[in-house]
């Protein structure tokens, strides 16, 4: 491995911590590797393909069965960000970059909240300007937008940050874009979590090629300091997501080793077992994903 730089500290990245082999079309590569930042700790997903490589690999089912026109059950689903948000802002600017199909927007009160979100996948831009308006939507990257100063109360990145070719240009353009106390709030997975230690490859956030960048609670500590935020709350995510990615992390290592059928039969014994495996886990701070909350600095 060479020619790889972390984009946190400059520093050479060369020794890989996993490499997983993927099925992908001939043209593109077939086997990625993790590698981690001997200096800072960062990992980093290797090699990174670029937006247009990885627009094949976002079809209408990555984006999972949505109900967008159902107001009710677009509240229910966001309900764990909408409250998270609420717990440090309740009105104001807001900016959602990778807003995906836009529900998280949505499912905010817009006598509360200008709301604008920032989407580069077209599919995804496209269904969220119908629901949301021309006007309300940015279809470039967050470094790419040129966004005003100051023009925030809250940016955030659920989700996505993991998936940005360099997110520490992006938080820094988060930065610039908050007013002084504005916020920032973040979902994604935990590189330090149980599942990612012990499944590896398995794991079911781990969500290659997707994810160029794999963050632990204090290396996304380190990336948010870097870049101007003083961290207020860094914790296991709420709603459902940890249990899905146990779930979905404990078939995949079912049917690997024992194939479709086999692995299906031992899943399904093992299924009862996922609740209380999983509760221990999060009890221990090593859920799936993490929540966090930081505030920009004055300065």
């Amino acid at each position: 491995m060479s020619g790889e730089t972390c984009v946190l500290c400059g520093c050479p990245v060369r020794d890989a911590v996993l490499q997983v082999a993927l099925p992908r079309p001939p043209q593109l590569p077939q086997i990625f590797s993790l590698l981690r930042c001997n200096s800072c700790g960062l990992v980093m997903t290797s090699p990174r393909l670029s937006g247009k490589e990885l627009e094949a690999f976002y079809s209408p089912e990555y984006w999972g069965r949505a109900e967008p026109d159902n107001l009710d059950w677009v509240r229910r689903n966001e309900a764990p960000r909408t409250e998270f948000l609420e717990r440090f802002r309740r009105e104001g600017r807001i900016l959602d970059v990778g807003c995906g199909l836009g529900l998280f927007l949505l499912a905010l009160d817009p006598a509360r909240w200008e709301r604008t979100g920032l989407e580069v996948m077209p599919a995804a831009y496209e269904q969220a300007v119908r629901h949301l308006g021309a006007g309300s939507m940015i279809g470039s990257e967050l470094t790419e937008a040129g966004l005003p100063g100051g023009q925030f109360d809250v940016v955030t990145f659920w989700d996505s940050l993991e998936h940005l070719p360099d997110p520490v240009a992006a938080l820094r353009t988060a930065h610039r874009a908050l007013r002084p106390g504005g916020i920032v709030l973040l979902r994604l997975p935990n590189f330090s979590s149980y599942l990612a230690q012990h499944f590896g490859e398995d794991w079911f956030e781990l969500s290659l090629p997707y994810h160029l960048h794999h963050f632990t609670p204090p290396t996304l500590t380190r990336v948010l300091e870097a870049t101007g935020f003083r961290l207020r709350v860094v914790e296991n995510s709420l709603g459902t997501q940890n249990y899905h990615a146990f779930k979905h992390t404990l078939l995949t290592r079912m049917t690997r080793r024992h194939g479709p059928r086999g692995g299906r039969v031992l899943y399904y014994l093992l299924k009862p077992l996922l609740g209380p495996w999983e509760r221990i886990a999060r009890r221990h701070g090593r859920g799936s994903s993490m929540q966090v909350c930081a505030e920009r600095s004055p300065g």
